[in-house]
C-alpha cells in the first residue's frame, strides 16, 4: 500500500493482512517504522582519538566512509630522550 499526503509518503508491505514493513519518506529521508533517521555526516577521516559515530538505534541514508590515513600522516613520539617518527 503506497500513501502519499504532503512531502510524506508511507508504503506498506502486507502479508495475510498484517503490515509486516512500512517505509515513511519525508522531505528525501527515510525511517522505517518510527526509526529516526541519522542525520550527521557520513564520510570520517581517522585521527588519534576514539571516534563514536552517534548512530546506535538509528537508520543511515548511505554507507558511512571512513578515509584513509593521509598519506602525509606521520606520528611523533617522544619518550623523554628520543624523538621518533613512524
Amino acid at each position: 500500500m503506497l500513501t502519499i499526503g504532503g512531502d510524506i509518503i508511507t508504503e506498506r508491505s502486507v502479508i495475510d493482512g498484517e503490515v509486516v514493513t512500512e517505509v515513511t519518506s519525508v522531505a528525501g529521508e527515510i525511517a522505517f517504522g518510527g526509526v529516526e533517521a541519522y542525520r550527521g555526516e557520513y564520510t570520517f577521516t581517522p585521527s588519534s582519538q576514539t571516534q563514536t559515530i552517534e548512530i546506535a538505534g538509528k537508520m543511515a541514508r548511505e554507507n558511512i566512509t571512513i578515509n584513509p590515513v593521509p598519506s602525509n600522516y606521520g606520528l611523533i613520539t617522544w619518550n623523554g630522550s628520543t624523538i621518533t617518527v613512524s
